[in-house]
């Protein structure tokens, strides 16, 4: 990298911050597709599609925002959410340790199920958790993700594999000779994606052994006015259909 680019590179950093400092409401983007997708106006993902809905209501309400144009590792996300008031995420799962981090807004955003992927000439769709036990099948999951530690709950940690930090290795272990790894799970908002750019023949498996709500969660710092828009905007997209109509270009 020249110097001239680390300058300008250092230079949109600082005026990204800047323009996240002014804003009333900060909205962060993970590294997740299709949840979100980086200087894609087209096509912004899922959750760039809702951020995009939710701003221009905040618009009307005289409520600045911005967005931060850079993909972040979950555990700053989080780490931002809680610490800075205004900052907002898409995309959370929710349990009683984070119950007390962040705040909540009420209208849930999508749902998530929790399925497996498998190689395309494999046409055996396990029903149950009991029937991958019973085949004695081992299972791919991500390293220290509250899903691999459900499935070793339910299938037990000699099937699981969790020796995985990013996605493309167990679908290339799935999707290559000599074929070493038979399922890997993880969530159909992801596998979906995946499947269908991926170069190896894969196919998602029709069982959803779990199913769960994401969220909206937001810095409980924020003003009360600024929770009381964004509760009021998510209800409305609901009601209106339009967040159901935002979802279903994503998850089917």
């Amino acid at each position: 990298m020249t110097s001239l680019m680390r300058v300008l590179l250092l230079f949109t950093f600082f005026v990204t911050l800047e323009r996240l400092a002014a804003a009333d409401i900060s909205f962060l983007q993970q590294n997740s597709q299709p949840k979100y997708f980086l200087n894609s106006p087209d096509s912004p993902g899922l959750c760039g599609e809702l951020y995009r809905s939710i701003i221009r209501e905040l618009d009307k309400r005289a409520i600045s925002s911005a967005v931060d144009n850079h993909y972040l590792p979950i555990k700053r996300i989080l780490s931002q959410v809680e610490t800075i008031p205004g900052t907002v995420f898409c995309g959370a799962g929710r349990n009683a340790e984070r119950e007390k981090r962040f705040h909540y807004i009420r209208t849930p955003l999508y749902q998530v199920s929790n399925v497996v992927v498998t190689h395309g000439d494999d046409l055996h769709d396990p029903k149950s958790f009991e029937e991958i036990i019973a085949a004695r099948d081992s299972v791919g999951a991500l390293y220290g993700t509250s899903s691999a530690r459900f499935l070793q709950k339910k299938i037990g940690a000699t099937l699981v594999n969790d020796s995985f930090n990013d996605l493309e290795s167990p679908l290339k272990l799935i999707g290559t000779s000599p074929h070493r790894l038979r399922y890997f799970y993880y969530h159909d908002l992801g596998l979906n994606y995946l499947v269908k750019v991926s170069p190896y023949p894969l196919r998602v498996v029709k069982t959803k052994f779990r199913t769960v709500p994401q969220w909206l969660i937001v810095s409980s710092k924020t003003p009360e006015f600024q929770l009381i828009a964004l509760e009021e905007i998510l209800a409305s997209m609901e009601q209106s259909g339009e967040l159901a109509q935002i979802v279903g270009r994503y998850i089917y």
